[in-house]
C-alpha cells in the first residue's frame, strides 16, 4: 500500500485533476491511500465539485482511498453551517463568506438540494479528524500530519475531530507559529509558545503559504515541514504560487515530487533527514502515471480566475 499527503489546495481543480489522475493510474496496480490535509475548498472555482468528489472517495468511491482531515477553511463552514440562520446574519457565516466560502454557497444556492446539502455537509465536516499519526518514521520519530500546529497530546486511537469546535481544535486548525510568537506582546517566544511540532515526533503541516522555489520549507531543528504550496494565493489571481508538493510516506523517509497547475511534475525530492534532488531518471519513472487528459488545464483556469478577480 502506498500513502501519500497532500495539503491546502483551496478549490483548485486543475491542479486537483492532475494529483488525482496520477494517483488513479498508480492505483490500477497498487493500493493507494490519500490523506488530505485541510483546507481543501474556498477561494478556488472548483471548492464544491472537489467537495462532493473527495465525500465519494472517503466513502470508498474510486480506486483512491482518501482521509480526509480537517483545516481552519473546514472549520469556518462547519461552524457556519451549524449556527446557520435565515438572513445569514451570523458572525461565522460571515467569517466564511470573507473567506472563501462564497464560492460554495453559490454553488448551493442555486441548487434545488442546496438545503439538504448543507446539512448533509454540516455533518460530514463535523465528523473530519483534526490530525494522523503514521507507523512510518523519518529519524526514529512517527509521522504526524496535522493541519498548522500539533496538539499538545496526541492519543492515536482517540481522535480530535472538528466537531468538538474547542480552543484545542481552534489552535490545531488556526494557530500559526509567528502568530504565537506574538502573544502576550512579544513574550510569546521568550516563554516557548513558538512549538509548530510535538517533542517525539516529525510533524508534517500546512496552513502558512510556502513560496520559494520548491513549494515547501523544512524546519528540522524545530522537527516540522511546511507542504502548502499557496494554491490559495493562485485561486486569487497570485500565479507566483504555482508549486504543489506531493509527499509519499516511506519507511525512514518520504519522497516529495512539486506539481504545477500545467499538469507537470517540476522537481523531486527525498528526504529522510537530508533533502536530496532526484536525478532526472528517477522523476521520469514517476512522470509515467501522468494522466495527459489534464494537459492544458491551467490556462483555461487562469482565465475563470482573472475574470472574477477583474470583476
Amino acid at each position: 500500500m502506498r500513502k501519500f499527503i497532500v495539503s491546502d489546495l483551496h478549490g483548485n481543480g486543475d491542479v486537483y485533476d492532475s494529483i488525482m489522475g496520477y494517483l488513479d493510474n498508480i492505483a490500477e496496480v497498487e493500493k493507494v491511500h490519500l490523506y488530505l490535509n485541510g483546507d481543501l475548498i474556498d477561494r478556488g472555482l472548483d471548492s464544491f465539485r472537489m467537495l462532493e468528489d473527495v465525500r465519494e472517495r472517503v466513502s470508498g468511491k474510486g480506486n483512491v482511498r482518501i482521509h480526509y482531515l480537517g483545516g481552519n477553511h473546514e472549520l469556518m463552514m462547519y461552524q457556519a453551517l451549524k449556527k446557520r440562520k435565515p438572513g445569514r446574519n451570523v458572525s461565522h457565516w460571515c467569517d466564511w463568506m470573507m473567506n472563501g466560502g462564497w464560492v460554495i454557497e453559490g454553488e448551493l444556492d442555486a441548487r434545488e438540494d442546496g438545503e439538504e446539502k448543507y446539512e448533509e455537509y454540516k455533518h460530514f465536516l463535523g465528523e473530519l479528524n483534526l490530525y494522523h499519526v503514521f507507523d512510518e518514521t523519518i529519524m526514529n520519530q512517527p509521522l504526524l500530519l496535522v493541519h498548522a500546529q500539533a496538539p499538545k497530546k496526541v492519543i492515536e486511537h482517540i481522535p480530535m475531530n472538528i466537531k468538538d469546535n474547542d480552543l484545542a481544535t481552534f489552535n490545531t486548525v488556526w494557530m500559526r507559529r509567528e502568530e504565537r510568537e506574538q502573544l502576550f506582546f512579544g513574550l510569546g517566544k521568550v516563554i516557548g509558545l513558538n512549538r509548530v511540532g510535538l517533542e517525539g515526533y516529525f510533524t508534517i503541516i500546512g496552513h502558512t503559504p510556502v513560496l520559494n522555489k520548491r513549494g515547501f520549507m523544512i524546519a528540522k531543528d524545530a522537527g516540522y515541514m511546511n507542504i502548502d504550496g499557496g494554491c490559495a494565493g493562485y485561486a486569487v489571481g497570485q500565479f507566483q504560487y504555482n508549486k504543489v508538493p506531493l509527499l509519499e510516506v516511506k519507511d525512514n523517509h518520504v519522497e516529495i515530487l512539486v506539481f504545477n497547475h500545467n499538469n507537470e511534475i517540476i522537481h523531486g525530492y527525498f528526504y529522510d533527514g537530508d533533502l536530496q534532488p532526484m536525478g532526472e531518471e528517477e522523476i521520469d519513472h514517476r512522470k509515467k502515471y501522468i494522466d495527459h487528459q489534464f494537459d492544458g488545464q491551467e490556462e483555461e483556469y487562469k482565465k475563470k480566475i482573472l475574470e472574477i478577480v477583474n470583476l
